[in-house]
């Protein structure tokens, strides 16, 4: 089978399923849909993908790459003490990922509908708490307040995304640090 002329690539197909997802939700991820709004065939869907269960699965792991993995891995190279990392990974969530937030919110409307993909962001927010944890658990030493900060951070994290009161007295930046610092108060002096 040749390879139709202009086509567009697996990764341009993903990226837009990505962005319907985020923009309308997991019903809207259709084959015929997307083509339509490409301005291509079907045919050049089936030249990258199986079907639509493989496109829905190369999409889980586009988001399993550009989002933990990354972020920790940056995390990680930057390097310093729990403290320095764990402000880090916040900056980057704050600065970079915010768009990425709305992403996370379709994810986990879209696992309201499928059992599996509510297993899968299950397992993706239970290894993002373990890595909150860890680092808390480097300051704190006790493993019950390395989880509720870890917790707290996480929800803050995700939930901060689905408020929809505006600030009014600062930026959503601005605030969001604030809420962070409260999450370090208290941190032990190293002796």
């Amino acid at each position: 089978m040749d390879r139709p002329v202009n086509t567009l690539t697996r990764e341009n197909w993903i990226d837009f399923a990505l962005q319907r997802l985020t923009e309308e939700g997991i019903d809207k991820v259709t084959i015929t849909g997307l083509a339509r709004e490409l301005s291509v065939t079907k045919g050049s869907f089936y030249w990258h993908f199986k079907d639509r269960d493989d496109l829905l699965q190369a999409m889980l792991t586009r988001w399993e790459e550009t989002g933990s993995k990354l972020v920790f891995g940056e995390v990680e190279r930057v390097g310093g003490d729990a403290v320095r990392r764990l402000k880090h990974l916040s900056d980057i969530i704050i600065r970079r990922y915010a768009d990425q937030l709305n992403l996370e919110l379709a994810l986990r409307d879209w696992g309201r509908k499928d059992y599996k993909i509510a297993n899968i962001l299950r397992q993706e927010d239970e290894k993002r708490i373990d890595y909150l944890r860890g680092l808390f658990v480097e300051i704190y030493g006790d493993k019950k307040i390395a989880e509720a900060k870890a917790w707290l951070l996480f929800s803050l994290f995700v939930g901060e995304i689905i408020i929809d009161a505006p600030m009014k007295e600062q930026s959503r930046e601005d605030m969001l640090w604030i809420c962070l610092d409260s999450v370090f108060k208290e941190i032990p002096e190293k002796t």
